[in-house]
Formats: structure tokens, sequence, C-alpha cells
């Protein structure tokens, strides 16, 4: 490292030892109001626990999400706990962003910590005798940052760490750095999180909401939709119009507190850009023709009906080839930009068969569809696309938390289309469960024929018009605003 290099690196490492903590009331207040935590701020906490009393097994935790959805926040309140409440001296919690870093040089986590270690604390990794905070930011910058995050944890057990990523696409490669390492996915808010955290208001209705899903119970969930119903009512500063606003522009605490919709959106459509021209080329080299072709392949996905499509389709569309196609889907899936549902059916037909896919949340393929102008479809049919998107996001999300069971999603492949439910959710030796979701009344022939079909002992119909949960035989109405709690 030439000195000119390393003297901009020591600058940058001081900047951010001494600006961090003067920077926490920027990031962690609005009008005044200290934000509130998400939940898995209070499942870090107890690590950092039990790593100052002594017990160094729980240090290296690894935060994937998409942009927008809180993780600088996040490390920026671990941050403000470290200093305020645990009393640690600023000097020993260091917290920086790899994509500020990398304007400076190509960012290498495990050397520009040994650097830190040296100039600041006049030690190496194995020798470190004190007890070491990091929290670093935009950890896909370094290439080979879980392998940085491991090497980090083997060779010092006085470091506690916590990196975010845009994707988790390096652990699929380095299965020793995977197995030391502690995952939170932090997903866009479901509407019981962004009660929490716009108006400190607390739900439990989740888990009667799995039962209600899974078991067809629905006593508990009517009874904790009832009182929610009240409690909302009687909620200072809650706007009866929150829950519109939340499900076309919300999901991301980065435009919660947003009173202009066409900021929110601006917002939106930057995060999903910057997946597309920073997150992308950290993962693989992309030539700016294909940035421009990602680009038009989510325009497409955002304008269209729900339906699979197959990769030829698509390669169509955006004058391109299917191998060019496949490499980009795989990339948006792992960003969490977007997800796929395959077919109910057999392994073997299921190989055969297209995928659906569907956004990170409404709001993203709102925001996309707001820039680049609305197609032709009704204004109702676009609305019950944002809905099935929403189901889909948060079953989806609820899979992904890992906090229940084991389930899969499926899309409803029969050959008659006009019989076709929008999904099937399945444990594994389970029943199969089939949804139907949409805006305004639904009859009941499509749930009752999947019912029929699939032999299932109970359906969901899922709408914006159906104002509370009833179940009329084997059949339960489901509001998509309580459902979104889940």
């Amino acid at each position: 490292m030439n000195p000119e290099i390393e003297n901009s690196i020591y600058n940058f490492l001081q900047n951010q030892i001494t600006d961090t903590p003067l920077s926490l009331n920027n990031e962690l207040f609005n009008m005044g109001k200290k934000f509130n935590h998400r939940d898995e701020f209070n499942e870090i906490t107890p690590f950092i626990d039990e790593f100052l009393e002594g017990n160094n097994v729980n240090r290296y935790i690894v935060l994937p999400g998409l942009r927008g959805v809180g993780k600088t926040t996040i490390l920026f309140q671990v941050y403000d706990y470290l200093l305020n409440q645990k009393n640690i001296n600023p000097e020993e919690i260091l917290y920086f962003s790899c994509e500020e870093l990398d304007k400076i040089y190509d960012c290498d986590i495990f050397e520009t910590i040994k650097f830190y270690l040296k100039k600041f604390h006049n030690t190496l990794l194995q020798t470190l005798n004190k007890k070491i905070f990091l929290l670093i930011d935009e950890s896909h910058f370094d290439k080979d940052w879980s392998i940085s995050g491991k090497l980090i944890n083997d060779k010092s057990k006085n470091i506690f760490m916590i990196l975010t990523g845009s994707s988790a696409i390096k652990l699929e490669y380095h299965a020793e750095a995977a197995r030391r390492m502690i995952r939170y996915p932090i997903t866009p808010l479901n509407y019981s999180q962004h009660l929490k955290l716009k108006y400190d208001f607390q739900t439990d209705v989740s888990n009667d909401l799995v039962d209600l899903l899974f078991n067809g119970n629905v006593d508990n969930a009517i009874l904790k939709e009832q009182q929610l119903n009240h409690d909302l009512l009687n909620l200072r500063n809650y706007n009866s119009m929150d829950w519109d606003n939340y499900f076309k522009f919300g999901g991301f605490p980065s435009v919660m507190h947003d009173t202009n919709p066409r900021n929110a959106f601006k917002k939106l459509y930057y995060s999903v850009e910057s997946v597309i021209t920073k997150d992308l080329p950290t993962m693989t080299n992309l030539t700016s023709n294909t940035e421009t072709k990602a680009l038009r392949l989510i325009k497409f996905l955002a304008e269209k009906y729900p339906g699979d499509i197959s990769q030829n389709a698509l390669a169509n569309k955006i004058k391109t080839s299917i191998g060019t196609v496949n490499t980009i889907m795989d990339l948006l899936e792992k960003t969490h930009l977007i997800f796929h549902t395959e077919p109910y059916s057999g392994p073997n037909a299921r190989a055969k068969k297209s995928w659906q896919y569907y956004f990170a949340t409404p709001s993203v393929m709102h925001a996309i569809n707001l820039k680049f102008g609305f197609t032709s479809i009704k204004l109702s049919e676009y609305e019950g696309i944002l809905l099935e998107n929403l189901v889909a996001s948060s079953l989806v999300n609820l899979k992904n938390s890992e906090k229940f069971f084991e389930f899969n999603i499926f899309y409803d492949s029969y050959k008659v289309k006009k019989q076709r439910v929008d999904f099937i959710i399945k444990k594994e030796f389970g029943d199969a469960i089939p949804i139907e979701v949409g805006r305004g009344d639904k009859d009941t022939f499509q749930i009752k024929d999947a019912m029929k079909r699939y032999k299932s002992p109970y359906g969901i119909i899922i709408s914006d018009t159906t104002k509370t949960i009833v179940k009329e035989d084997n059949i339960i109405f489901l509001p998509i605003k309580t459902f979104s709690l889940l």
C-alpha cells in the first residue's frame, strides 16, 4: 500500500471514529422523536451482552437485505446502544461503509481491519486483548466479504462484528464462512412492523394469522382483529389513509415519514436503480449494456399481468439472449429485488414449466410504473395486481423469516386458466391450501374448484372488500389489511 493511499485510509477511519458519535442524532431521530427498533435489533443486543460477559461464540452477524429496508439504521442503533447503554469507548467501535471506502481504494475488509488495529490500537488480530466492535455497512463492495469476516472471526475472539449487504450471494460459495455467522435477513416492513416503527403501536396478531393460514383456525385471529381495529381508531396521529399509503409507497423505513407521495416514489425508484447500477456490478462484471437490459427487464415485469413467463419471451421482449436473461434474473433475485414462485406440480413437470415473478413489495412495482408511465391496464385491474404482489411478498417474507416452520409457495398451473387460484401454500406432508386474491367482491367458484382438485380441507379468499375475517363453511374470507399484518 503506497503512502498516499495509506494516509487516505487513515484519515477516512479517523473521521469515522470521530464523526459517527456526532451523527447519531441525524441518523436516529425524525422531528425530535427517536426511531423505534425493528425486532432484529432486539435479537442482536443479547448477543452483544453475552459477548461483553465473556461468551465469544456468537459474534459474527450478517444482515442481508434490499436497499432502503433499514439495515444502516440498525447499525447506528447498535452503535448508540454500545456508546450510551454499554459505555463503550468510541475508539473501540468502528462504523464504516464499504461503498464509501471503495471510493478510496478497492475495499478489502480484512486488510482494512488489520490496518485499523495496527494504527489505532497498536496491535494485531492475533494479539488483540480488548473488545472491539465492527459495524460494516454495504459489505458486498468487498467481493470476498464473507471470507474477510471468517478470517477476522477466526483470528480474534475479541471482535464482535455486524456486516450488512444488499445480497447474500457469497454465502453460496463460502460454506465455511456461512457456518460461523448468524444471518438475519432484513425484509421490507409488513404492516405490523410499519405500525410499530411509525406509531410505536404493538400488535401480536401474526401468530394467529399463521394459525389461520395453515390450520384454518380463525377464532383467535378474529378476536385480535376486533381489538386491533378498535385500537387503531383511537391511536393518536393515526391517519385513516395510512394503510393505503403503506400499500403503494410503504415497506421501507426510508420513506415512512414522507408526507409527499412523489418524494416517496422517487426514493423508492432510486433504490431500485441503485440495485442495478451499484449492487449488480459487485456480484459480476456487467457491461453498461447489460445494466440497460436489466432496467428494461424490470420495467417489463412491472407493467405486465401476473402469470408465468418463459425466458424465451423475456429475451425477445428486451432483445437479448436467453443466457443474459437468466443471468440478470438470477442476480436480481439474489439482491432480493424480485422473487419467483414455481408451479404446483411434480418435480419433473415443475422443471418444464415457467416461473412467475414478483417484486419485493407492491410499492417497488408501483414506483417503477410511476417512473415509466402506467400501462394500458385498467386501474381496478392494476390495483388487483398490486394486491396479488402484496400477498406473494408477505408469504415469501414469512417463509424466509424462519420463525415458524418450513413451507412452500406455488402458483396454480391447472390447465384451465379461468379455474386457477393465485397461490397454493403447503407444509411438508401437509394439505395444499389454495389462496385466491382479488379486488372487489370475489365469488367462490375458483376457490371451491381448487379445494376439490387438491383435496383441501379449506380455502382462503383475500380481498380488499372483505371488512373482517369470516369463515363460511370451509372458506375463509380475509381482509387484505388484516393479512398485511402477517
